[in-house]
Formats: structure tokens, C-alpha cells, sequence
């Protein structure tokens, strides 16, 4: 009702109803508007091609004048822009923004448009919206509990509750879930009509594999970062028992001096949380499709990857002696100790690239002969040895614990 012009911008995680949200918001007040556009998919239009902007500007212009309209490059569909909705009570919709040019050649300045006007941006990435001068966004958050169970209800039954003979079933999948809706909508649509072995089955391979739809939405974040990024929120993905605070990445990648830009991107983006006292949070789904990401590296072969942390691969790697020179980190830590006489520790010569080395609990009768030079952080309980591999010179290890 304000006659000023407002910038609204809503952020999260990929799949957890941002559109949804817009889209609902939209339908709901295009009456009180003069021109209505709800421009969906602005970051694949936007990399679709070298001339991407320009696709959008040509999109949003035609929208508005209800006609084909030619955009010669960006800077005049800038001007036309604001020619054509600065006298105009404007509703438009950015939807999955991310890249702070988007917002720049599209809706620069609030000056652009008509008394009234507003401009509801989505987009996974809160830097994008502080950038463009956006001022507490607001930040969307999952479903839970009835909530939860009564979306997958929807798409499973067709009503907002289980049958009963599903009701366990659909209470172990909107625990998966995690309060993701994308999550809940895609399982439960899935899952329409079929039989509960169907369903076990699918809850069985879900502890295996993700479900393939969810793991690519919420890649498209992972893919937009970094190299360094990328490797710090692997890390954190898969030894998440390890780096559950800021301090403890810091201390391993010390050598780096980039790791406190690196965390705020990534919580920037959606991919973690950091809650009191530096404690580092990310998603169940989220750290599901880091893991993934690291399996596929090499699916057959566990030696093939850069991370290890499940104990089967652990174990067939040092059985086998199939380490590779790619991998980076193992993270082995058993509830109970536990003995391994058939381990091959030759297999750490091959590791010339292993940073981290954490192994709880574990007893072994013979030490290794030689550890990797890269090693910046090094935990071994029940090590084997009362002394370290004579070659054995690390430069940048920052942490050692070796408990005989």
C-alpha cells in the first residue's frame, strides 16, 4: 500500500520453496499492479549464452510491451528498461538470481520505476542482496514436523495424512527429508501408488544413494563456487565430525589464509550455517550431495577418490592396498576399538597428496613405514609405532596426536 518503491529479496537453500513462495506472493497482489512480470529461470536464461543479459533484457522488455522487441547490447536495454516502467506502477519477479550483473542490468536503481513498484528477488546467495543494497532479505526456511509430513502426505496419498499402513514409512522419510519441501514433494511424488515393500526398498537405497533429482538442485550451488571453496566444503561435508567448528578448519588449511572468506561464501550461499560460538552446521541434504559428489568421483573404486570416511572403504583400501595419489583425507573413527591385522600400510606411499589422517580406535601389530610428506593434520590413537616413519618429514603439519 506504500507509495515508495521496494526492493524484496528472499534467499536460501536450492529446493526449499523460494519460487513457490514468490510465485504464491505474486498471484496473490498482480491485481494492485499495472504491469505484472514474473521472470523465472534468471540464472539459466543468464548462462545460456555469451549474450545472456541481453536475452533477458529482450525477455523482460517484451513482456512489458507485449510485443517483440530488439535489445542491441546491454547498456541499451538498460535505458529502455527504464524508459518503459519509470511512469509505472511495476510488479516484477527476479526469480533464482545469481550473479549481482543481473540485478544491475535489469532493476539498477529504485529511481527506475513507477511510485509503488516492487521487486521481488530470489536467489540462494545473500551477498547478491546486500550488494544490491537489499537490507535484511528474507531468509526461508525449511518445513517441519505436521507441516512436513502433511506435504509428503499430499503427494504421496493425495491427502494431508499417512494411510496407516504407511504411517511409519512416511515419518522415516520426512525425517530424510530434513525439512527440504523439494525433498518431500519429489519423494512423495515418487512414491504415489506403490506398494510398502516399494517403499522400504526405496528408504534402503536412499542410505546408499541420493534421490537424483535432489542431489542436481542442490549441486547447482556447489557448482557455482570456487576451487578453493569447492575443497573446503568437501571437507566439511564429509568429515563434518572433524570440522564442526571455524577454529578447527582454520588451524588445517593455516597455510591457506583464506579460509575466513571461504566460510562466509559458503554461508552466503546457503551451503552452511555457523551458529554460537563459531560452531559450523550444514544440512543433511546438503552434506548428502557433498558425499555424493566425492563417490562419484570414483564409484567402483574407493581408493579412486579424494575423501574417505566410511569404514567399508577404509577398510577395502588398506586390505587392497588400492590408494591412489588423489586421495586427501581419511577420517576413520570407530565406536569401538576394533583390530585390523590384514592392513597393507604400504598403501600410504602412494598417498603423496593426504592432508588429513584421523584414526580412532583402531589397533594394528605394525606401524607404517612411511607417512605422506602433505600431512597438515595428523590423529592416530593406538598408534602402532613409539616412533614416527624415519622419512617422514611433513612441512606444513599444523596438528599431531599419537597415542601409543
Amino acid at each position: 500500500e506504500a507509495n515508495d518503491v521496494r526492493f524484496i529479496g528472499i534467499w536460501g537453500m536450492g529446493g526449499v520453496g523460494k519460487t513457490t513462495l514468490a510465485r504464491m506472493v505474486y498471484e496473490k497482489i498482480s491485481h494492485q499492479f499495472e504491469v505484472c512480470i514474473f521472470l523465472a529461470n534468471v540464472r539459466a536464461v543468464s548462462a545460456t549464452a555469451t549474450d545472456g543479459l541481453v536475452r533477458l533484457q529482450k525477455q523482460l522488455l517484451s513482456q512489458i510491451m507485449k510485443e517483440k522487441v530488439q535489445v542491441w547490447d546491454v547498456y541499451y536495454g538498460m535505458t529502455r528498461i527504464k524508459e518503459c516502467v519509470c511512469n509505472k506502477a511495476v510488479l516484477l519477479v527476479l526469480d533464482d538470481v545469481d550473479q549481482v550483473e543481473q540485478l544491475e542490468t535489469l532493476v539498477r536503481e529504485k529511481d527506475w520505476f513507477g511510485l509503488r513498484s516492487r521487486i521481488i528477488i530470489t536467489t540462494r546467495n545473500r551477498q547478491i542482496l546486500v550488494t544490491h543494497g537489499i537490507e535484511a532479505p528474507y531468509e526461508l526456511q525449511g518445513l517441519y514436523g505436521d507441516e512436513a509430513l502433511q506435504l509428503f502426505s499430499w503427494k504421496a496419498f493425495r491427502k494431508y495424512e499417512p494411510e496407516e499402513d504407511y504411517a511409519e514409512y512416511s515419518k522415516s522419510f520426512v525425517m530424510y527429508a530434513a525439512g527440504l519441501p523439494l525433498s518431500l514433494k519429489t519423494l512423495g511424488s515418487f512414491l504415489y501408488k506403490r506398494s510398502p515393500l516399494a517403499w522400504r526398498s526405496t528408504l534402503r537405497k536412499l542410505e546408499q544413494l541420493p534421490n537424483a533429482s535432489v542431489f542436481e538442485i542442490l549441486k547447482i550451488s556447489y557448482d557455482g563456487l570456487d576451487e578453493m571453496e569447492k575443497k573446503v566444503f568437501l571437507d566439511i561435508a564429509c568429515f563434518h565430525r572433524l570440522y564442526y567448528d571455524e577454529l578447527m578448519i582454520e588451524q588445517v588449511y593455516s597455510s591457506d589464509f583464506c579460509t575466513r572468506i571461504v566460510i562466509d561464501v559458503l554461508v552466503e550461499k546457503c551451503l552452511l550455517s555457523i551458529v554460537l560460538e563459531n560452531k559450523i552446521e550444514i544440512h543433511e541434504m546438503v552434506e548428502e550431495m557433498g558425499r555424493e559428489i566425492v563417490r562419484r568421483e570414483c564409484c567402483e573404486e574407493p581408493g579412486g577418490r579424494s575423501r574417505l570416511w566410511l569404514r567399508k572403504d577404509i577398510f577395502h583400501v588398506f586390505k587392497n592396498n588400492t590408494g591412489t595419489k588423489v586421495i586427501e583425507g581419511i577420517f576413520l573413527q570407530l565406536d569401538e576399538l576394533e583390530e585390523a591385522a590384514d592392513w597393507n600400510l604400504e598403501a600410504f606411499s602412494i598417498m603423496c597428496k593426504l592432508k588429513l589422517l584421523y584414526i580412532d580406535n583402531l589397533r594394528l601389530s605394525l606401524g607404517p613405514i612411511s607417512l605422506p610428506n602433505a600431512l597438515r593434520f595428523l590423529k592416530w590413537s593406538w598408534y602402532p609405532s613409539k616412533t614416527l616413519p624415519p622419512g617422514f618429514q611433513p612441512d606444513e603439519l599444523t596438528e599431531h596426536h599419537l597415542l601409543l
